[in-house]
């Protein structure tokens, strides 16, 4: 596996010369990239889970070449095997490959390509590498806009499941999207948008669920408008009739449709800002096939609840609820107060709130849009930022969190309240040295862990070093010992050039980016990043 990656290394070091040379005859731009993450593991008398492997490694090699409207390019992934809490089976190969063309009117895709339709209810193929996500579409993809108040999409081909290929399901979609102010009244400054959008899944596995059906059809509509500090729109989409299954139910699994509302308000002001987000769905999952084989959504269904950056705030993060349902939303309010006597240094705040409920069901049904469900999640978050000075800033964060959690004791299920403190000191030495710490706090009802507490040391060297140190303990617990998690480590950044190296013990649970989260088992042992782009 080290001979494919050395290989990438010396294709990407010839990149800078041969882009120089045939700039001087303006023959276009070849240029790549890599990325590599590496994992060794080791046991630990300390975890209770047992190893189950000593490395992994998740890398992606990427070639491009433009030349005026034209464009092409080539990803090869390595998972040899995959590194530990991405559900990923191990193997290599030429996964992405392109060829398009685009102008002023026209942006035509062959090969492998990316798509969104909306906010990606209805559908959404991407790459998400963090996550071990990518839901690219291998078939055509044809953007057409004939007037600048225009704007249309139409796509097919096969979505990709995992290292495999591609999968044997067609999907065949198409976007409008008209801005109907922009012809009327060109010198306006107020944008109203309106779109629809239509995809076909074709399932053509052969293994399919008796019962599922082969061929869901789904539409959606959006309605959007902004003025100036304004902004609000909506989207609505209805699921054809596909397979789902909901533990609740008295029918463990069924054929019906699926339904979702999502709404967004935007309001900017001086000295504050509001957005405001709700959404209710209702079986809402389609994925790319129903066999009996693991596969992949279709469609992008993040979480809506704030994404923190303190490690104690994220403990037990909210999951979307995709089977059957949930309804809530969340609003963020962000500005800042002139106190301190600077007014180039005022006080920034941000609050935020969350809520979301299981969707109500019974024998029948769901109640699409109801509140009357188990609360799922409630969340209510403050943080305070204060520049003191050129060479002083602080942040203090506070927050309350419920949700039902299952004790991994065997305990039970219990409504979980956690109450989360962290305080953030940065001192800028000089121009080149910083100081930062970070000091963390987790208060808990729950059965298995009452209480944790955080602490890191962060040290920079401009303009590419970083090292910091970190240590986090659940200090109060139902398990027989106390466990430290530390960590240390080292990174650099210049120019193209990012790479980190880190050894520690991590604690097992979900990590969470953009909404999506996934499992990762707790281990020791060292990490590793190289990333390169020419």
């Amino acid at each position: 596996m080290r001979k494919y990656i050395l290989a990438a290394l010396c294709l990407l070091m010839t990149v800078p010369v041969w882009t120089q040379e045939k700039k001087k005859r303006d023959l276009g731009k070849l240029n790549g990239s890599i990325e590599t993450s590496w994992g060794w593991y080791i046991n630990d008398p300390s975890l209770s889970t047992p190893l189950t492997r000593k490395y992994g490694t998740n890398t992606y090699v990427n070639l491009g070449y433009t030349i005026k409207g034209f464009r092409a390019g080539l990803q090869y992934d390595i998972y040899e095997p995959p590194m530990l809490g991405y559900d990923i089976p191990e193997g290599n190969g030429l996964k992405g490959f392109f060829a398009g063309w685009s102008d002023s009117k026209w942006d035509i895709t062959a090969g492998t390509f990316y798509e969104q339709f909306g906010s990606g209810l209805l559908f959404r193929a991407y790459e998400q590498r963090d996550m071990g996500i990518n839901t690219s579409v291998l078939g055509a993809n044809v953007k057409w806009r004939p007037l600048p108040w225009i704007s249309t999409k139409v796509m097919a081909g096969l979505p990709r499941r995992y290292m495999e290929m591609f999968n044997t399901s067609i999907v065949y979609g198409a976007d409008l999207e008209l801005s109907l102010l922009e012809p009327i009244v060109p010198e306006t400054d107020a944008v109203l948008t309106v779109a629809g959008s239509w995809l076909m899944r074709d399932d053509k596995t052969s293994d399919r669920i008796e019962g599922a059906p082969a061929t869901v059809n789904s539409f959606s509509g959006r309605l959007g408008f902004s003025k100036g500090a304004f902004s609000l729109s909506g989207e609505y989409v209805h699921k054809g009739k596909s397979y789902g299954i909901d533990p609740r139910q008295t029918v463990f699994a069924f054929v019906k449709p699926g339904q979702a509302l999502l709404l967004n308000l935007d309001i900017t002001l001086p000295r504050v800002g509001i957005t405001a987000v709700w959404r209710s769905i209702e079986n809402m999952s389609l994925y790319q096939d129903d066999s009996n084989s693991p596969t992949l959504n279709l469609n992008y269904i993040p979480s809506l609840t704030r994404q923190h950056k303190y490690t104690l705030f994220q403990l037990y993060p909210h999951q979307v609820h995709d089977y059957g349902g949930e309804t809530g939303g969340s609003i963020d309010i962000t500005g800042n107060i002139p106190v301190g006597g600077n007014p180039r240094r005022p006080l920034k705040y941000s609050v935020n709130g969350s809520v979301f409920w299981d969707m109500e069901a019974d024998d029948t049904g769901y109640r699409f849009m109801s509140t009357g469900g188990e609360l799922l999640w409630a969340e209510v978050y403050l943080e305070l930022e204060k520049k003191w000075g050129p060479d002083w800033k602080t942040i203090l964060a506070m927050g309350w969190q419920r949700k039902p959690e299952v004790s991994r004791f065997g305990l039970g299920k219990m409504d979980m309240n956690t109450v989360s403190a962290a305080a953030d000191v940065l001192w800028q030495i000089s121009s080149r040295y910083s100081l930062r710490m970070e000091v963390q706090h987790a208060w808990s009802d729950f059965f298995d862990d009452q209480g944790w507490m955080m602490g890191m040391l962060e040290f920079g060297i401009a303009p590419g070093f970083m090292f910091y140190v970190s240590d986090m303990i659940n200090y109060r617990t139902y398990a027989t010992t106390n466990t430290h998690y530390y960590d240390i480590g080292v990174s650099y950044a210049w120019k193209f050039l990012r790479t980190s190296l880190s050894w520690g013990r991590h604690r097992a649970g979900e990590t969470c980016s953009g909404g999506i989260c996934r499992y990762v088992p707790e281990y020791t042992g060292m990490n590793a990043s190289l990333s390169i782009i020419l």
